[in-house]
């Protein structure tokens, strides 16, 4: 009896082990989960490493290490979430937001080769019209000088994202490097709409009234100058009247440029226009930060 009693017990406990390891490491599991569901992403790292910690690396999937991953980067633990990403694609497990954090990941760390070979994997893998990878790819292709690259990722863009200021920014300077004046016309429009002291759009329509004017006072003036008749004067006064209204469009551009950023790489515009209009004052003040 007494030894009947004692394998009883002895299978009780037997069976109790193998059923308990399993249960600890489930709950652990779903303990990150839950934790990451209501944004306590400390706890859920902490569950997931309890949950690595006490199983055999064979028997994590891929999946696992990828969502551990990308709790560890919302903790701001960078390097551990490398190190499940790597597990993860080890497994041979990739999916797109995984390769997002990465790119985050790199993007944070200042390591724009590695970023962008997350970003291309993603839009190479899972589409093009990735809206998240698409942004960034338009900004990097842009920082690396890669303008066709770059316009192919603004076509991919949804219509939402190319309303979006940042991302018409670099389109407008996409086309500025490729001497697309039109385009950079309309954006540069579109860019004031949305923000009336964009820089980039305030410098374009400035420098764009401003040397059309000014272009025009030289051509006409020397043309003129070549023969100075009465018929070829009264030309010349109608041509100058084109550049007064050539500056004065330059004009509010410009003075708002100058109260965002008063000096040196505004004020010889200023000068010369003022010095156009034949006031001395204004032309002598702005003629001052350029010494």
């Amino acid at each position: 009896m007494i030894r009947r009693n004692f394998l009883w017990g002895a299978l009780l406990v037997v069976i109790l082990a193998s059923c308990g390891t399993p249960k600890v490491l489930t709950t652990a599991k779903s303990e990150a989960a839950t934790y990451e569901a209501s944004g306590n992403y400390e706890q859920a790292l902490t569950a997931w490493t309890a949950y690595f910690n006490a199983t055999a690396t064979e028997d994590v999937t891929g999946a696992d290490f990828a969502q551990a991953a990308k709790t560890a980067f919302k903790t701001g633990n960078a390097s551990q979430a490398i190190s499940w990403f790597d597990q993860a694609r080890y497994k041979n497990y990739a999916d797109a937001e995984m390769y997002e954090t990465l790119a985050r990941v790199y993007q944070n760390e200042g390591n724009l080769s590695k970023e962008l070979s997350a970003l291309e994997y993603i839009v190479e893998n899972f589409g093009n019209k990735n809206t998240v990878a698409n942004a960034r790819l338009l900004a990097i292709y842009n920082e690396i000088n890669e303008p066709q690259k770059a316009l192919a990722a603004w076509n991919n863009l949804n219509s939402e994202a190319k309303a979006d200021a940042s991302n018409l920014e670099q389109y407008f300077l996409v086309n500025k490097k490729m001497d697309n004046s039109a385009v950079c016309d309309s954006v540069a429009s579109a860019l004031l709409n949305i923000n009336p002291e964009n820089i980039e759009a305030l410098a374009w329509n400035a420098k764009k009234y401003y040397w059309a004017g000014q272009n025009r006072y030289e051509r006409e003036m020397a043309r003129y100058n070549k023969n100075k008749t009465r018929k070829n004067y009264s030309i010349l006064l109608k041509e100058l009247d084109l550049v007064t209204a050539d500056f004065k469009k330059a004009l509010p551009y410009l003075n708002t440029l100058w109260k965002l950023n008063p000096g040196k790489e505004y004020a010889g515009y200023l000068a010369n226009i003022y010095a156009r209009f034949g006031d001395e004052q204004k032309t002598a003040f702005y003629k001052n930060y350029l010494k």
